[in-house]
């Protein structure tokens, strides 16, 4: 029995660590927040990530063979999807640093949360990954039960870890981080919020 709980904690923490080295729109999202507003938005913002990627597993154990056709071939959620990171996209591309940073207050705080939460779910690639996952610890893994708790709840943790890590790490980074270089970091987070917008669009009309 302890055998089998540190084989599912391992498998855990490992899906974790590959899921934390993914170079998605949230973690350019994450990383620009941190060096331009710091840790704790970072955090605040990251938060919703996390929100996003609990619900979607969630979602993945109650309905995996319902709701993923569904969801990954509709053309509306599709292009909602592609507009939103079009949109998220472009403001960062047109953003500069010299902008005014609003002070983190009730609203600040939601805002943030909500948006880290709209930015991972409206990915398609994040309900798939977990998807994938929940099809992996049922099968080939042979999870059930209380065990694909115990999974899934070591996969975010670290997960989570990992994230803070890199916010604490690149929060350290501040002080020799120039202007011009927060500039760069705004264009490289924008063209890839619209890359990933126009993707997600376009394949909205692929045949099935």
């Amino acid at each position: 029995m302890k055998g089998m709980m540190l084989h599912i904690l391992i498998k855990g923490v490992l899906t974790g660590l590959l899921l934390s080295a993914y170079l998605g729109p949230s973690f350019f999202t994450v990383m620009e927040t941190v060096l331009r507003r710091g840790a704790r938005p970072a955090i605040l913002l990251n938060s919703g990530v996390w929100l996003s990627d609990i619900s979607c597993i969630i979602v993945a154990y109650y309905g995996a063979s319902e709701l993923m056709e569904p969801i990954s071939h509709n053309v509306i959620f599709k292009l909602v999807a592609g507009g939103a990171f079009l949109f998220f996209g472009l403001s960062y591309f047109l953003r500069q640093p010299s902008e005014t940073i609003k002070p983190l207050g009730g609203v600040g705080i939601v805002i943030l949360v909500v948006k880290g939460f709209a930015v991972n779910t409206l990915n398609p690639g994040v309900l798939i990954f977990w998807f994938g996952a929940m099809i992996v610890a049922v099968s080939s893994l042979d999870l059930h039960g209380v065990h694909i708790l115990y999974y899934f709840a070591c996969t975010i943790i670290t997960l989570m870890a990992m994230d803070l890590l890199k916010i604490l790490f690149s929060h350290r980074l501040r002080t020799v981080i120039t202007e011009n270089v927060i500039t760069k970091i705004f264009r490289i987070t924008g063209v890839v919020l619209m890359g990933l917008g126009i993707f997600v669009a376009i394949s909205a009309f692929w045949p099935q």
